[in-house]
């Protein structure tokens, strides 16, 4: 796997008042303090594409994202798309740059299916670490306070031997009243609904083991299994 969600640090801290939420284009949220790193330079597989929801039906948004900071590297070389293409990118620096927003309309996404984060450069055999902030405005161009950040990673180590593997697996993706999990390991599980708030969390043992999702609402979550040596995976499942 190239690509490898790191979420043992995912929070979410988004004010409950927040119009908009972020997803990438598999459908796993992108939440407050999430970590999504990547092996390889090659754009299809360390792109991370993403959209950008707005949860209001009846207001447009107005989004930009800042490059907060960066580890290794300065940016040059990290391509970041929003709307427009930007590339190189600075730290300190929002984007689409200076007074231009992106507009999204009311329960719509920005519908543009080539928005990504896609880093190509080996920092010299460093990790590379680069913060990002999704923050909101209003129509002045005035942020409003309703922002999420998350760190793009770029490590050309992980997932050499299986060291981000998770030994476990689901037994079905689609669910009428529990979710049974196989694992080899003590894991945590977290289920989180897309718009990022743990719906459930439990640390189950090796064997076969049952999570109650009886008191869910029928829709899309996203489950979160991850061990002792922080490996993490993240599985969709439908309930029913």
């Amino acid at each position: 796997m190239q690509k490898i969600l790191l979420a043992a640090a995912l929070t979410v801290s988004m004010a409950a008042s927040a119009q908009f939420n972020v997803e990438t284009h598999d459908g796993t949220p992108i939440t407050d303090g999430s970590t999504f790193g990547f092996n390889t330079l090659d754009e299809q597989s360390a792109s991370l594409k993403f959209y950008v929801n707005n949860e209001s039906t009846t207001q447009e948004i107005y989004m930009k994202i800042e490059f907060v900071s960066a580890v290794n590297y300065d940016g040059t070389d990290m391509q970041l798309c929003f709307g427009l293409c930007y590339d190189p990118i600075s730290v300190g620096t929002s984007y689409p740059p200076g007074n231009e927003v992106v507009t999204i309309q009311p329960g719509s996404n920005q519908g543009t299916p080539g928005d990504k984060f896609w880093n190509y450069n080996d920092g010299g055999g460093n990790p590379i670490e680069y913060e990002f902030r999704f923050y909101q405005v209003d129509g002045s161009g005035v942020p409003t306070g309703e922002e999420l950040s998350f760190t793009y990673l770029y490590d050309s180590t992980l997932g050499v031997e299986g060291q981000n593997k998770v030994n476990a697996s689901l037994l079905s993706t689609v669910v009428s009243e529990d979710l049974q999990i196989v694992s080899q390991e003590e894991v945590n599980v977290k289920i989180y609904n897309l718009l990022g708030a743990i719906v459930a969390e439990r640390t189950l043992s090796s064997g076969t083991n049952s999570i109650s999702l009886a008191s869910l609402e029928s829709q899309v979550y996203m489950v979160q299994m991850t061990n002792e040596s922080g490996a993490t995976s993240v599985e969709k499942i439908v309930k029913r």
